[in-house]
């Protein structure tokens, strides 16, 4: 039972002295996030700096949790950002920052242990701030962390919060927000010191600090028939408002029931997500009151924004029973042309079920900390956009489209993040038409990163209209198989950092992969599978960049079974121990092609290359030693794709 030995969970640790740097600029300009911002994958407009917890990137006394072993999932910080966090183990320790861009809405990202009830445990940590400015005392609660799943391949594999030596543990961290009286200013050294006279470790994953506007004011609400909240019941006084603009000012209110939405062009607004908290209180012990939270519509012209939602649940459904799931922060269709914006959604079991919508917007929101999905455009939902948003801590698909009845269709993730996701995967499709995932960035998943499979019943893929996944990034995800909990995904087996599966309840068909990077997979960057004799069809793969795999992986895995057809281009591999692919098995046509990918036009170069060969990003290479793939060649003024053979 993993609670509250310090020894388990500082199983590899570094004394600080040994690698401590001066408190230096920890941004998130300084990490992965650089590159992916230059190419606009992610949410790369986001308002927020990042400062870690790492060697080098900050000032501390405290003890560094390193990346174990690449295949291990077992360690605490196999759950952080970029696989490291910072234990402060006894009173007095500290973590400190200079910051680099003022900012005074402030986010940790911490862990600390699980109490042996599954209630959490909580501790304080004192935040200075080198301006002479007050202390301010910031408490951490580990009562929304800690779920726990079977060991045995038998047994019931959904995660809850009841600790048991038969159970392994995930969602070890969770987020606390606080918003200060004023901007702390760049080139200011912002400190965290442990509180506590005990030898529990807290430990701490990173800081984020961004700029907060003034709270929205009732008067500067723009729309003329609007309403003011008076504290009334929430949920009575939105039924009674319905079809008007409903102002709820600033303060936590707490809802003891679902908030239904039931005419058109209702809008709810807050105050700006820093100050208006909706916070639903029905107890998830209780059965009656399985569902007694979230916002709910079927409504069209449906506004929502600015203000965090949050619960009291702190489990994925009512004592492990899937029959009783215990709420969505969103659910409904959300009727035509709904837009939701500037929202916090965090712990419910998931953060939005979306089914049927028609043009629902969501973005610039933050689904993180939930049991579940952060957000499923599920059955007939159609057109409908996320982008602009973070997804993080979450316990299922962080991006999900499902088509559970009829075809979801002509839905859009773009410009998102996904970090730390601890089952299932960062990006999931399962069915549908027209779907499209672009400028996604995905890091520190304990799963698959990005998985479109027939795993689960529906429609499946329409015969028409691709499903298309370009310009993305997958940074750290994949498992290979083992003990769950100790190695591969909740139940044992191996997860690709992508991956592409038949069956078992439909074909694989129509879906085409893009411009994809993936950065130091832990297992297969990329697996082809097929189950129970389905089938993969029209596959296309093209440009896809291997940037480290695990010492047992592929670059391209395709298992025996598969048959169908498809066409790759442009896979280039570094820091890969096995054949960058796989051999293709008979009855699986999978041939090389140039057909589309970039075209030399596409190239990322200057308007007057010299002769000469180039990548599709537009950069000269070497043509006597680059990898096998399709390159552009340069000869008098022309441009012409070619294919380069393998060395």
């Amino acid at each position: 039972m993993q609670t509250t030995s310090s020894s388990r969970l500082l199983k590899t640790i570094i004394p600080v002295a040994a690698i401590m740097g001066a408190a230096s600029v920890a941004s998130a300009q300084t990490l992965d996030f650089t590159a992916e911002d230059s190419l606009q994958r992610g949410y790369y407009d986001r308002p927020w700096q990042r400062y870690e917890a790492e060697p080098g990137l900050c000032a501390t006394n405290g003890l560094f949790l390193l990346p174990e072993d690449e295949y291990s999932q077992v360690p605490l910080q196999a759950e952080a950002s970029r696989l490291t966090a910072l234990s402060l183990c006894k009173k007095g320790d500290y973590v400190s920052w200079t910051v680099d861009r003022p900012g005074r809405g402030v986010t940790l990202r911490f862990s600390l242990p699980d109490s042996s009830d599954g209630k959490g445990m909580k501790g304080d940590l004192i935040l200075s701030v080198a301006d002479g400015r007050p202390d301010v005392r910031l408490t951490l609660n580990s009562y929304w962390a800690w779920q726990y799943t079977a060991i045995a391949h038998s047994d019931e594999k959904y995660p809850d919060n009841t600790p048991s030596d038969s159970k392994f543990a995930r969602m070890r961290f969770d987020e606390t927000s606080l918003l200060l009286d004023a901007d702390i200013p760049s080139g200011t050294e912002v400190t965290l010191t442990k509180a506590d006279d005990n030898d529990i470790p807290y430990t701490i994953d990173f800081m984020e600090l961004e700029p907060v506007a003034p709270a929205l004011r009732f008067e500067d609400v723009e729309y003329a028939d609007k309403v003011l909240y008076d504290g009334s019941e929430l949920s009575g006084f939105v039924a009674a408002n319905a079809g008007r603009a409903i102002f709820i000012p600033e303060g936590v209110w707490n809802v003891s029931r679902p908030i239904n939405i039931t005419a058109p062009d209702t809008r709810i607004i807050g105050a700006g997500m820093w100050y208006t908290t909706v916070n639903f209180t029905a107890s998830s012990d209780d059965r009656s009151q399985y569902a007694a939270r979230g916002f709910h519509s079927q409504q069209s012209r449906t506004e929502l924004r600015g203000m965090s939602i949050n619960t009291v649940n702190n489990k994925r459904y009512f004592r492990n029973n899937p029959s009783f799931q215990v709420g969505k922060g969103l659910n409904g269709s959300w009727g035509e042309d709904s837009k939701v914006s500037d929202v916090r959604i965090e712990h419910f079991e998931c953060g939005a079920w979306i089914t049927g919508g028609r043009r629902l917007t969501v973005e610039h929101s933050r689904l993180r900390n939930n049991y579940a999905d952060g957000i499923n455009l599920a059955n007939n939902s159609t057109d409908c956009r996320v982008s602009h948003c973070s997804f993080r801590n979450n316990g299922d698909d962080d991006m999900a489209s499902w088509s559970t009845g009829d075809f979801a269709t002509g839905n859009e993730f773009a410009y998102n993040t996904a970090e730390n996701n601890w089952r299932a995967s960062s990006l999931g499709i399962f069915g549908g038409c027209r779907q499209r995932a672009h400028h996604i960035a995905v890091y520190d998943g304990m799963e698959a990163g990005v998985r479109v499979t027939c795993d689960f019943p529906g429609t499946g893929f329409s015969s028409e209209g691709e499903i298309l996944l370009e310009e993305i990034s997958i940074y750290r995800c994949g498992a290979l198989r083992g003990t769950p909990g100790q190695q591969g995904g909740f139940w044992g087996g191996s997860d690709a950092s992508l991956e592409l599966r038949a069956g078992y309840a439909y074909d694989l068909r129509n879906v085409s992969v893009r411009k994809v990077d993936i950065h130091d997979s832990r297992y297969d960057a990329v697996s082809i599978e097929a189950q129970s004799g389905k089938r993969v069809e029209n596959l296309e793969l093209h440009d896809i960049g291997i940037h480290g795999v695990g010492g047992y992986g592929y670059g391209v895995n395709i298992q025996t079974a598969v048959r169908g057809n498809g066409h790759y281009s442009g896979i280039s591999a570094e820091d890969v121990q096995e054949p960058v692919m796989a051999p293709v098995p008979a009855g699986f046509d999978f041939t090389e092609s140039t057909d589309g990918i970039n075209s030399p036009s596409d190239a990322d170069m200057h308007s007057a290359p010299t002769d000469g060969y180039y990548d599709l990003s537009g950069h000269r290479v070497d043509a006597s030693s680059v990898p096998a793939g399709v390159y552009v060649r340069c000869l008098g003024g022309e441009a012409t794709k070619v294919v380069i053979s393998g060395r």
